[in-house]
């Protein structure tokens, strides 16, 4: 049986190998087979937002991006120089209740620049 890491232990590990240029798939399968072996499956989706946060701290960002329409490649440009990072992931998310604008999740930080928060903050200021 493997010796048990802490889920921030792993995710340096997995930012390590990716930074130095590994191959994703072989990484991830890496990390499938350790939490198996160690019964630690149910930590997966915490360890990939630990994996994202030990990857933005080394300029790494993955953005997760809703809005009512495709990104052109200008708008995708804008977001990457508003997040300051080195290298930009975006995971793109068409939603068609979004009204319009748009929102950025990334690790521990939110930008909400749709219509619908919008309307809900002047609602709310009872303006």
């Amino acid at each position: 049986m493997a010796l048990r890491l802490s889920r921030r232990k792993l995710a340096v590990y997995v930012a390590d190998k990716l930074q130095a240029g590994a191959s994703a798939s072989e990484v991830m399968r890496e990390i499938a087979a350790y939490l198996i072996d160690t019964k630690r499956t149910r930590e997966l989706e915490l360890l990939v937002r630990d994996i994202e946060d030990a990857l933005a701290t080394r300029g790494v960002v993955v953005a997760d991006v809703t809005t009512a329409h495709a990104l052109g490649k200008e708008l995708k440009s804008e977001i990457g120089a508003l997040v300051g990072a080195k290298k930009l992931q975006i995971r793109e998310t068409i939603d068609e209740s979004v009204l319009g604008g748009v929102r950025i999740d990334l690790p521990g930080k939110r930008f909400d620049g749709t219509i619908r928060h919008k309307l809900t903050a002047l609602r709310a200021k009872k303006i």
